[in-house]
């Protein structure tokens, strides 16, 4: 593979936004600032930077909530930050999500009070008739001594 090729493939990695979403969004902050200018060399270093699951259409939020918060010029470091931020955020939101169906579930599935109170009941008589009693199933029938 001659070296033109592997420096071609080394763009081609499997990034939420492509070079052209990228020079978009060099467009849109040089729209903000107007220190930014758009040149190819820009467009692949910000492609080698920027986090690869970030999508052109949350790039821009991050850049236009940066720039109405601070005149400072953005750079990819700011806008991997605020990514993360967000997905972490995410997954926490999913993950708490999870954590009260799984309640909700549990909560459903437990025993209700009277169930529990029969149970207590039965196991109490069991025991007064001693060690050696018989435990009966629910259809009268011996219980196993599994």
């Amino acid at each position: 593979m001659k070296l033109e090729q592997s420096r071609q493939l080394s763009y081609q990695k499997n990034y939420g936004m492509n070079l052209s979403d990228i020079a978009l969004l060099l467009g849109f902050v040089g729209i903000y600032d107007l220190r930014v200018q758009v040149d190819e060399l820009k467009v692949r270093a910000w492609a080698e930077s920027l986090d690869s699951d970030m999508t052109l259409a949350e790039a821009k939020k991050i850049v236009s909530f940066h720039y109405a918060n601070s005149d400072q010029a953005i750079n990819p470091s700011h806008l991997n930050r605020h990514w993360r931020v967000r997905v972490a955020s995410e997954k926490e939101r999913l993950r708490s999500e999870a954590i009260s169906r799984e309640f909700e579930e549990a909560k459903q599935n437990a025993l209700s009070y009277d169930q529990a109170q029969k149970y207590l009941e039965e196991i109490r008589k069991n025991f007064q008739k001693g060690k050696d009693a018989s435990l009966e199933t629910d259809n009268g029938q011996l219980a196993s001594d599994l």
